[in-house]
């Protein structure tokens, strides 16, 4: 009988323009080194779930074969509430202020993986608005601008319940203590380079030689890009 290394179900629930695909680059290149079982959802807009898609989508997360890395943008999910198993959490934030700045020019000009990409993303976008200075759009107090949806990071660590979508001590509260009681480690985008040698520590069976990746020079090219895109 194989003996898994611990933790063997892994999922990393990362948020938005947080870097994210930088490290899905790095975790193909990890699983296909370190014979785990990388799942990256192709659903990038849908975080918050039913009760019913969550029953749903932990019951598929926990059927992968182990060792498995399982990665989406979603609110984290409460496996034991459904009194499923709980997999080790990780995730990666960054700047909010960063964050957002990031977000208005990734809805403007898409990323490095095509040039018309944001003319798919955002085709209703007329010329005025695509080309807006950011700098105007903040001190004319524009709606996108005006409420640059700093609390959107929360929601990540807080969960599926409603009140964790309302901004305030509560959600706040509820995201520290779940970071404290599920999530492995949730690093730093500015400081990536130290959260990919923790990640090695810490999950070695997943992350060994992670920073050698990151630093090939065909990485580090693409990476430069997905601190916009991602």
């Amino acid at each position: 009988m194989q003996v898994l290394p611990f933790p063997s179900q892994v999922v990393y629930n990362r948020v938005g323009k947080c870097g994210s695909r930088t490290v899905v680059i790095l975790l193909r290149l990890l699983a296909e080194r370190h014979q785990f079982n990388l799942v990256s959802s192709d659903i990038h807009n849908k975080t918050r779930l039913t009760k019913h898609e969550q029953v749903d989508l932990m019951r598929n997360i926990s059927n992968i074969p182990q060792p498995f890395l399982y990665t989406r943008h979603v609110h984290f999910l409460n496996f034991t509430r459904f009194r499923i198993e709980q997999p080790v959490y990780i995730n990666i934030i960054r700047d909010p202020i960063n964050r957002f700045l990031s977000n208005y020019f990734f809805r403007r000009f898409g990323d490095w993986r095509g040039e018309q990409n944001h003319l798919i993303r955002t085709p209703g976008m007329k010329g005025d608005e695509r080309y807006l200075d950011i700098n105007v759009c903040i001190l004319e107090n524009y709606p996108e601008c005006s409420n640059p949806r700093l609390f959107y990071i929360i929601p990540y660590f807080c969960g599926q319940h409603p009140q964790c979508r309302e901004p305030g001590v509560w959600a706040l509260e509820r995201a520290k203590q779940n970071v404290l009681e599920n999530f492995l480690i949730v690093g730093i985008l500015e400081e990536l380079e130290d959260v990919l040698l923790l990640l090695e520590r810490l999950l070695p069976h997943y992350f060994t030689d992670v920073l050698n990746i990151y630093k090939s020079p065909g990485l580090q090219e693409d990476g430069e890009h997905d601190w916009h895109g991602a």
